[in-house]
């Protein structure tokens, strides 16, 4: 079984978190292309949008039903599209990185947040079930102006911030040999913006991840992940002149792989 949580924001409660303009979009397209060609039965998305995608909701999808309803061995995609943050923890030299959700607030990021280093380190503990999780992030942690991120109060009075910073038949996942890991695979550096571009009306990520994700691979029925990394890091890269670059993170699994959506 492949389950994917599917999470897009462009509007947010706090009226100091920009809004963004293709994360929905991103998100429904991607759930929308999981539904279409992978076989009913052997998949489960659940798509959060804006107002759906509140701190609790996300938690509460990852780590209480999406643990409670995962058998041994299944598939996890995760797909984030939405701000990021950095926010100082207690010692003015750390920091975290963070996702927003729909309700966060500006001034308590560390609280109303989705901070990666603790909480999709708990998902993944309690979806330990599961033989492969994949991590997608369309979002950024530079803090700059401009993407998918922004520098919360903690941070933004830190004068050394810049140093932080063919066929149509449905595919049955049961025939597939997809190995076992753990991946995240993010938009871009610490250090650089996450792109959205109104021509393609995506962010330059998941546009990229699509194309990849449903490019015809003649006799192939999966793409491995090294693979569909290296092609959307090759296009990223090209279509903003190297100034984003698209970062993965191998926890375990580097035979892993992903259904081919073409």
């Amino acid at each position: 079984m492949l389950h994917a949580v599917v999470v897009g924001i462009d509007h947010y409660v706090d009226p100091f978190v920009p809004r963004l303009r293709c994360a929905a979009k991103d998100a429904q397209t991607l759930a929308g292309l999981l539904e279409e060609r992978i076989e009913r039965s052997e998949r489960k998305v659940l798509l959060l949008l804006d107002a759906e995608a509140t701190q609790r909701n996300i938690m509460a999808a990852i780590g209480d039903d999406l643990h409670r309803d995962l058998e041994q061995g299944d598939t996890v995609v995760l797909y984030f599209a939405c701000h990021g943050s950095p926010e100082r923890r207690a010692a003015r030299d750390r920091q975290s990185r963070y996702l927003i959700p729909h309700d966060a607030e500006y001034g308590r990021i560390h609280t109303t947040g989705i901070d990666l280093e603790r909480d999709v380190v708990v998902w993944l503990d309690r979806l330990s079930d599961a033989g492969l999780v994949v991590l997608f992030l369309d979002a950024c942690f530079s803090g700059a102006a401009g993407g998918r991120t922004f520098t919360g109060p903690a941070l933004a009075s830190t004068p050394s911030l810049a140093k932080y910073l063919d066929d149509p038949r449905p595919i049955s996942i049961k025939k597939l040999h997809l190995g076992r890991g753990r991946v995240v695979l993010c938009a871009a550096d610490d250090n650089q913006l996450a792109r959205e571009d109104p021509a393609l009306g995506h962010g330059v990520f998941t546009h990229q991840l699509l194309q990849a994700l449903k490019r015809p691979r003649g006799e192939r029925t999966t793409v491995g992940l090294t693979e569909l990394y290296d092609e959307v890091e090759r296009g990223v890269r090209q279509v903003t002149d190297g100034a984003q670059e698209p970062v993965i993170s191998i926890l375990s699994g580097r035979r892993a792989s992903l259904p081919c959506l073409g």
